[in-house]
């Protein structure tokens, strides 16, 4: 975070615009924290799902291949074939996601654990967004690197990761952090708009994550027992309907 202690010898335009600029990354790493957290509920419920139907929607989708395929080759149109080409790459796809998804389970945080994750998460996104580095284009390549790593580990609530690249950041070994003097009046204004922006486009991203069904289904308490039996009977019938 910005040194406290430096607002004491900076010009007060330079110490009102990083005061500003403190309380808006506090802001931005708490909406950060807050999008990663929808992004677990989302991708949880979609493990979820593999894991429960995941079976009968790779059936459904070699099904319909096959009849995509068996219309291409009776019509012999482009159009039909490129359609056949479709359903394999949506097959294909949906092999891909279902061995990640079993690859890449997360792992249950005791409470306790889950307030470090949060935490550690909250202070490496104050400290190495790209938005801070943006007058050095190496520095700001450094940190997209680093957040790209970070949000990865968060994701998959892998808390020794998050502590190793926490501790890495803090200890200067990823990349030295900048001294606020460094900073010219100008150049903190655009800091200033570039947080601006973020935190404006992070509270459309998650009404937008909040308002998927997925998203819903792991929130307002939807017995997903019955909801994912149901979804099995339906694609079920689907899949006998297909085959005759």
């Amino acid at each position: 975070m910005i040194a406290q202690h430096t607002t004491l010898t900076l010009h007060p335009a330079t110490a009102q615009l990083l005061a500003q600029i403190r309380a808006l990354e506090d802001t931005v790493a708490q909406l950060e924290t807050d999008k990663a957290g929808c992004q677990y509920q989302i991708e949880q419920y979609y493990r979820l799902l593999r894991g429960q139907v995941g079976d009968l929607l790779t059936q459904l989708l070699a099904v319909q291949l096959q009849l995509a395929q068996r219309r291409a080759w009776q019509t012999g149109r482009r159009s039909d074939a490129e359609a056949a080409r479709g359903w394999q790459e949506r097959l294909d796809k949906t092999n891909q996601v279902i061995q990640d998804a079993i690859a890449h389970q997360p792992v249950d945080l005791a409470e306790t654990a889950q307030h470090e994750l949060k935490r550690l998460y909250r202070q490496a996104v104050t400290l190495a967004h790209p938005d801070r580095h943006a007058a050095d284009p190496n520095r700001m390549a450094q940190a997209t690197a680093f957040m790209m790593q970070l949000n990865d580990a968060y994701q998959r609530q892998d808390l020794p990761t998050v502590r190793r690249l926490v501790q890495d950041l803090t200890t200067g070994r990823l990349f030295l952090m900048q001294d606020d003097t460094a900073y010219s009046v100008d150049a903190l204004q655009q800091w200033l708009q570039r947080l601006t922006d973020r935190q404006q486009a992070l509270q459309a991203e998650i009404q937008q994550l909040k308002a998927e069904s997925a998203y819903q289904y792991m929130t307002d308490g939807t017995d997903l027992t019955a909801h994912f039996a149901r979804m099995h009977r339906e694609l079920t019938q689907q899949l006998a309907q297909l085959q005759r």
